[in-house]
């Protein structure tokens, strides 16, 4: 789900979707839960948020804050 704009590592090419590669984890789940809960807001970003779990949330954080590629 996050590969198609965040790149399958985090980084990207694009200027307007943040890099995740190693992002720190914890700020990457309050803020796919601020997207989730309104407090944040973005179109697309808002939607996809309301898709995951907090478990999901967590699982993805982990993965780009380590900066692996797949």
């Amino acid at each position: 789900m996050c590969q198609a704009c965040h790149g399958s590592d985090g980084s990207n090419e694009f200027s307007s979707i943040p890099n995740l590669k190693w992002q720190n984890q914890q700020y990457m789940v309050q803020q796919l839960q601020q997207f989730k809960s309104g407090q944040r807001q973005d179109k697309t970003m808002s939607k996809v948020a309301k898709l995951l779990s907090t478990e999901q949330m967590e699982s993805m954080a982990s993965y780009f804050s380590k900066g692996e590629e797949k």
